[in-house]
């Protein structure tokens, strides 16, 4: 019998298509969320993401989108709100027929300070990077068993596992989203929902912009925690965020990415 020939590279990447799965990801317009709503459209798949207040940055962004052949929905949604990610799965049902995956990107990156926390951005981190994390896989979790299963990818940051200075409630929330992924994974086993999380460090958007791009000796700083010297950039958050929910990854399954450029080495 004649060996078999090699898989030509078509064969190779088909696992990683994306063809029409349908996709919510909150926190869609910027950064992240952006360059993951950009790199599964390219991927087939039909995306929904929701933004709060950036609307002119949400709209151009789903016209590039729709110009490039791509099924795109552009939702006004506040991720503290339960009615309004309820509403949010219902639109991509009623517009796609279902919903096959959930992306929960969403958060603020706030200080609170150990000894004088302002109690307005206290509420404002914990109900977005947590409560509303909660309230949204509560509305998206239905949907996904109605279409026979799917995938959550949350995103969780190294100062969940490490924590942070001066941002101890981010890093808890963070920490929070970590756990949580643990208990949903063998909870949503059984209905072939998996639940995944990456965890980024240091990312080069607007959500970092403060502390990269406005003090060029804070940045060189930064960079020098990097092996390689280089800050990630959102598109490579989005890579990994593909991956997890590909066929590439059919058995990884309440696990915790690590992409954070070598500056956290915790296994």
């Amino acid at each position: 019998m004649s060996p078999s020939l090699p898989l030509t590279l078509p064969e190779v990447a088909k696992p990683l298509n994306l063809n029409g799965k349908r996709i919510l990801i909150t926190g869609g317009s910027r950064g992240i969320g952006a360059a993951a709503v950009r790199l599964l459209s390219s991927l087939g798949a039909c995306v929904a993401f929701t933004y709060k207040e950036q609307e002119a940055t949400a709209d151009s962004l789903a016209r590039s989108i729709q110009e490039e052949g791509h099924k795109i929905l552009a939702l006004r949604s506040d991720q503290r709100s339960a009615q309004d990610a309820e509403s949010a799965v219902r639109q991509v049902e009623k517009t796609w027929g279902g919903l096959d995956a959930f992306v929960g990107n969403a958060g603020v990156w706030l200080p609170t300070p150990a000894e004088a926390p302002d109690l307005e951005l206290l509420d404002e981190v914990l109900e977005t990077n947590l409560r509303g994390v909660i309230l949204w896989n509560a509305a998206v979790i239905p949907a996904l068993r109605r279409s026979g299963g799917g995938n959550i990818v949350l995103i969780s940051s190294t100062a969940g596992q490490r924590g942070e200075a001066g941002y101890g409630v981010y890093a808890a929330t963070k920490g929070a989203i970590i756990s949580l992924v643990k208990s949903l994974a063998p909870e949503l086993g059984c209905d072939h929902i998996r639940v995944n999380a990456i965890a980024p460090g240091w990312v080069d958007t607007d959500l970092s912009a403060p502390a990269l791009r406005a003090d060029p000796a804070a940045r060189k700083r930064i960079e020098g925690i990097f092996p390689g010297n280089r800050i990630p950039e959102a598109q490579d958050i989005a890579g990994p965020i593909a991956f997890l929910l590909s066929d590439w990854a059919a058995s990884i399954n309440g696990e915790i990415l690590n992409v954070n450029g070598g500056t956290v080495l915790c296994g």
